[in-house]
C-alpha cells in the first residue's frame, strides 16, 4: 500500500462483511459513479460481474475498453463489442511485456507473423 502511495496512486482500502464480494461491489459502485462523469473508461478485468456496469456506461454513450487477456474474458463481454466495447489484449495491444508470454491465443491470419514463431 505504501509503495502505491509513493508512486502517486491513491489506494482505496475497502472492508465489508464476510458474505460480501467487497472488491466487486467497490468496482461496480465506481462504474456506476463514473457514468455521471465525462471521459473514457478502461476496465482491467475478465470478471463478468461488471458486465452490467459496462453496459450502463455504453448505454450512456461512453467509450469503454476492457483490458486483459481476451481468452479469459467472460463471454458476456464479447456480445458487448457490437455495442461499442473495445477489447484490448494486455500483451499484444499494450506491449506491456518484454517477452512473449506462454499463452495460446487465436491469431487472425492478417496479423500472423511467422517470424515471431521461428
Amino acid at each position: 500500500m505504501q509503495a502505491l502511495v509513493a508512486l502517486g496512486y491513491r489506494p482505496v482500502p475497502l472492508s465489508g462483511r464476510p458474505d460480501e464480494k467487497v472488491v466487486d461491489i467497490g468496482i461496480q459502485r465506481t462504474l456506476d459513479a463514473i457514468r455521471d462523469r465525462r471521459g473514457d473508461v478502461i476496465l482491467a478485468s475478465h470478471d463478468g460481474d461488471f458486465a452490467a456496469g459496462v453496459t450502463g456506461l455504453l448505454d450512456a454513450g461512453r467509450k469503454v475498453g476492457l483490458l486483459g487477456f481476451p481468452e479469459f474474458n467472460n463471454s458476456g463481454y464479447w456480445t458487448l463489442q457490437g455495442r461499442g466495447l473495445q477489447i484490448f489484449d494486455l500483451e499484444v495491444d499494450t506491449a506491456a511485456f518484454d517477452i512473449l508470454l506462454p499463452r495460446v491465443r487465436i491469431i487472425p491470419l492478417d496479423e500472423f507473423d511467422p517470424v515471431a514463431f521461428l
